[in-house]
């Protein structure tokens, strides 16, 4: 059976595979994605501006960062899809923080989906 554990965060990602069991390891894969360890202020991002009215305000509904983090949950899902298309797995393992997990799993396609354990 192979296995593949995606082990990732907002800002890097590492692909581990496997034949046997998960003690032997080894890792096939290794991506950085450093905008998503930037600020927003350092992605271009100023501070929220005041709108007229006292109710709203100029927020953008994303900011760059979590921009950044989604883009990266997409080229990983991408990135993941192509992966299974040539060399075939049988399971997925995802590890990654609750956010980003939630972003990465909503990028996977549907027979992916179905692998991951």
């Amino acid at each position: 059976m192979n296995t593949f554990v995606i082990v990732a965060d907002a800002g890097r990602a590492r692909i581990f595979k496997t034949e046997t069991n998960l003690g032997n390891l080894t890792e096939s894969e290794d991506f950085i994605h450093s905008e998503s360890r930037l600020t927003n202020r350092e992605l271009g991002a100023d501070v929220p501006g005041r709108s007229p009215n006292q109710q709203g305000s100029l927020e953008p509904r994303t900011f760059p960062k979590e921009h950044e983090e989604q883009t990266f949950a997409k080229q990983l899902g991408k990135h993941l899809k192509e992966i299974h298309n040539k060399r075939h797995f049988d399971e997925l393992i995802l590890v990654a923080s609750p956010k980003f997990l939630g972003m990465l799993r909503n990028e996977l396609h549907a027979p992916l989906d179905k692998l991951v354990t």
